[in-house]
């Protein structure tokens, strides 16, 4: 299962830290499985950019298994956020660069002066179809980062992959995981 988050506070330095993990009470979390995604977007304006309102895909984060909340921080009381989502570490991606993805969160005909969080209003299933265009939409940097499966950028590569390249990359990765399924 693929579920758009909603993180209003997103900060690339803290989406790098060793213990990544997402808190909620919706009762989407409790369905979720090892492997299923977490595909993480914040605000235009969380992150400095012009269109405040849109949503921008910053990360992915693969479940490593979901808890009931220990109750162990103090930000996250379990009495309101009843599930801690732990997230696969070594298969986290977070991009460099994030994109916006805005126009396939919404669709067609939404008011995008509102903001993303307000039009989320919580977490959603993506339809394998969204996952696929959210993909294509993140391009080289996620292409490369779910095909190495480190999450990490690497400055020197021997090789620079064209976008055909790219675009081939991501295609074997959509076939792939439809075979799975």
């Amino acid at each position: 299962m693929d579920v758009v988050v909603y993180d209003k506070a997103y900060r690339h330095k803290t989406a790098h830290s060793e213990h990544l993990c997402w808190h909620s009470n919706h009762r989407v979390f409790a369905d979720l499985m090892p492997g299923d995604r977490l595909w993480v977007v914040t605000s235009g304006g969380a992150l400095g950019r012009e269109d405040k309102s849109a949503g921008y895909l910053v990360a992915m984060w693969p479940v490593a298994r979901v808890i009931e909340n220990p109750d162990d921080e103090p930000e996250y009381p379990a009495r309101k956020f009843g599930h801690r989502i732990l997230v696969n570490q070594p298969e986290a991606i977070c991009l460099d660069q994030p994109v916006c993805v805005d126009h396939i969160i919404r669709g067609e005909g939404y008011d995008t002066s509102v903001s993303i969080g307000r039009f989320l209003r919580g977490p959603r299933r993506l339809s394998n179809e969204k996952v696929r265009q959210i993909r294509s939409a993140a391009g080289a940097d996620l292409a490369q980062k779910w095909l190495r499966g480190d999450g990490r950028v690497t400055e020197n590569r021997e090789e620079h992959a064209t976008s055909e390249d790219n675009a081939n990359n991501i295609a074997a990765g959509q076939e792939r995981e439809q075979d799975q399924t």
